[in-house]
């Protein structure tokens, strides 16, 4: 059990690490994004670390992580979390970014965080305030728990074209994510949470079904990735993180000061 978890440690910590050659493609006005974010919105990230590489290459998107902005949920829901909060964070705690990380689970963070890396926000289309509260309060509820790991294998052979994995795996049924519930990934995480009040992230048209209420379904959370935010026709994409641009001269150059 030791060297098992060293090894698990070890293995987080090389997946965890950035690398040196992120570059950020677009200036994130942090002013901007506090005052535009809602509860509710969904935070697309392109990571720095390996781990991020491996899930942009395995799902074939430019976003390897999602977070959900609850604002000061945390602070009106209170408790112990919401006192760590405000020690680490300041008056940021007012700003927060609910994730689920490898090495640290489920937490917060507050908005500035993310200044440097590159953004995309997706706001859910339709729900009412009380089924945004009651999405936010189900991400709440996960605080604390784990990561859930195993995904990353599970993933990469999901994603894997078929004629390239080992016959026995092509037989085996998949299955994303621990029968615990304890164990989450980011993406799924926040889908879950939009489930519980009927609102898919990804409906897939049922061929098979006659046209009515069953000829729309959902797909299951555990297969949500970052991606589906972006593409999903029941989230909108915003620009408030974007810095407003300069008036330009002639060629697109910016207009001298003054």
């Amino acid at each position: 059990m030791f060297l098992h978890d060293a090894l698990t440690r070890g293995l987080v910590r090389y997946l965890t690490a950035e690398l040196p050659s992120y570059q950020r493609r677009v200036p994130n006005d942090v002013d901007r994004l506090r005052a535009g974010l809602r509860p509710g919105d969904v935070v697309l990230v392109e990571g720095k670390s390996r781990i991020s590489r491996m899930i942009m290459t395995l799902s074939q998107s430019s976003w390897s992580h999602a977070g959900m902005y609850i604002g000061d949920a945390l602070l009106r829901w209170g408790g112990p979390h919401a006192e760590e909060a405000l020690e680490a964070f300041g008056i940021e705690a007012a700003h927060l970014v609910l994730e689920s990380d490898m090495a640290e689970g489920v937490r917060v963070k507050p908005v500035a965080w993310y200044a440097d890396h590159n953004l995309r926000v997706c706001r859910p289309q339709g729900l009412s305030t009380g089924d945004l509260e009651e999405v936010v309060a189900e991400m709440l509820r996960h605080l604390g728990l784990r990561y859930d790991r195993r995904n990353i294998f599970d993933l990469g052979r999901y994603l894997t074209p078929v004629q390239l994995l080992p016959a026995r795996w092509r037989r085996r049924p998949l299955y994303l994510g621990s029968s615990s519930s304890r164990e989450v990934i980011c993406s799924a995480l926040i889908a879950k949470a939009f489930y519980r009040v009927g609102f898919p992230v990804q409906p897939l048209v049922n061929d098979a079904a006659d046209p009515g209420p069953h000829a729309v379904i959902a797909r299951h959370p555990s297969y949500i990735m970052p991606r589906d935010f972006d593409l999903s026709a029941n989230f909108e994409v915003l620009k408030v993180n974007l810095a407003p641009p300069k008036k330009a001269g002639a060629w697109g150059r910016p207009l001298p000061e003054g």
